[in-house]
């Protein structure tokens, strides 16, 4: 049997202008640069406008069979997003040839095809029919579509009126249930309650069961381990690693073992940017006596009641152990999504946690409508054994969370 993908020497180029005027992508850039040109008589000459090639894939070839669940793993910047948009024909790639076998689904953002004006039944049967179903085939599947989506209330509103809950939910059943021979999902699983999180995955699952092809993009590896049987590790737009999502897991994870103690940098969206990241002590690994302190450095632009940040920590498989956000503090939180500069700290208890190389990933979303940083910054987060009294040395290689040294004796029996 032929698979269902094939990719041979995928190659996307995009060109970045730095200054001057470049071509215009959107009516405001396009009226900008008239405007540029209307009064250069008047101005001094600038110089010349630099541009440099970006290309966001390089030579990416690959074969995905049919009933293959593959996850699409890397950092940000690495090409998976572009690497979507070039399998659901958005976009062309600039060399290479793509052979796609099957009618192709994707969900690369919430919403993807509604139109506004319309109702949800109306939109239901407008994907339908961009997919290429009959309005029979659609009928069929209508009342899964609804069910699942837990919109029968708003079937008859137009979905501009939608909340972002209800957009995901209508979104995603749709993709998932139009009989897709390959369903392409981006990261839009980081909307939504838990609840939908794990309604989602298991109905991608159920996809792969029955011989439907799954593309998968998130940066849940536990997800990513549960649900898909195959992976893609690209590295700056290049395949890295192909095969069993176990190896391809392995080597990824091998990346975030090289992650520092600090992280300076730029990331964030119109709310909020986040400039630092790291532990105030200079140091290469922590004891399980000590508590290291976390500082956050950040500037808030916008204020939104909706607007949360706080931190995870995985262990060494990617495993979730621990989190701590500001919504756990519901009186201080307003103050911390004030506008302005602010700095944070939090202390850490290294005797909460086993021996182990552990990551500590800042996250910040907008709650139930976006992720506001998709590529996480990351740190180490190394925990070593105090040294132990001898007597007991053995204790120190016990599995399981510790919780600390919090015994007290009851003076009341």
């Amino acid at each position: 049997m032929k698979p269902v993908i094939e990719a041979e020497k995928i190659s996307k180029r995009y060109t970045i202008y730095h200054q001057g005027i470049g071509a215009g992508s959107t009516l405001v850039e396009t009226l900008t640069n008239k405007a540029k040109r209307l009064l250069k008589p008047f101005t001094p000459k600038p110089p010349k406008p630099s541009f440099e090639e970006f290309w966001a894939l390089q030579d990416c070839s690959f074969k995905i069979e049919e009933g293959d669940r593959l996850a699409l793993i890397g950092k940000n910047g690495a090409g998976k997003s572009t690497l979507l948009k070039v399998l659901s024909r958005i976009t062309e790639p600039t060399s290479g040839r793509i052979k796609i076998r099957g009618r192709v689904s994707s969900l690369l953002e919430v919403g993807t095809g509604f139109h506004p004006e319309l109702t949800g039944r109306e939109n239901i049967f407008l994907n339908g029919a961009i997919l290429g179903m009959t309005s029979e085939e659609i009928k069929k599947k209508f009342d899964e579509i609804v069910t699942f989506a837990d919109i029968e209330k708003f079937l008859d509103t137009p979905v501009k009126r939608y909340s972002s809950g209800m957009y995901a939910r209508l979104g995603f059943s749709i993709a998932a249930h139009l009989d897709p021979d390959i369903l392409i999902v981006d990261e839009v699983l980081a909307v939504g309650d838990s609840s939908f999180q794990e309604k989602c995955l298991k109905r991608l699952g159920e996809l792969g069961k029955s011989g439907r092809t799954v593309l998968f993009v998130s940066h849940d590896i536990s997800n990513v381990l549960n649900l898909c049987n195959k992976g893609i590790y690209l590295v700056k737009g290049r395949v890295e690693a192909e095969g069993a999502i176990g190896p391809v897991v392995d080597q990824y994870l091998k990346q975030i073992k090289s992650e520092s103690l600090s992280w300076k940098g730029n990331v964030g969206d119109e709310h909020i940017r986040f400039n630092f990241f790291g532990f105030r002590e200079e140091k290469e690994y922590f004891h399980q006596h000590e508590t290291p302190e976390l500082k956050l450095e950040y500037e808030v632009f916008k204020y939104d009641p909706d607007l949360y940040f706080g931190f995870i920590i995985l262990n060494s498989r990617n495993q979730l152990v621990a989190r701590a956000d500001i919504a756990d503090d519901p009186d201080e939180m307003k103050k911390f999504i004030s506008p302005g500069k602010h700095t944070l700290s939090f202390p850490i208890s290294a005797s909460l946690f086993n021996k182990g190389d552990y990551s500590i990933r800042l996250e910040c979303n907008v709650h139930n409508l976006k992720p506001v940083i998709i590529e996480n910054p990351s740190l180490r987060f190394p925990v070593y054994p105090t040294k132990p009294n001898l007597r007991f040395a053995h204790l120190a290689e016990r599995s399981g969370l510790v919780l600390g040294y919090r015994w007290k004796e009851d003076k009341h029996g």
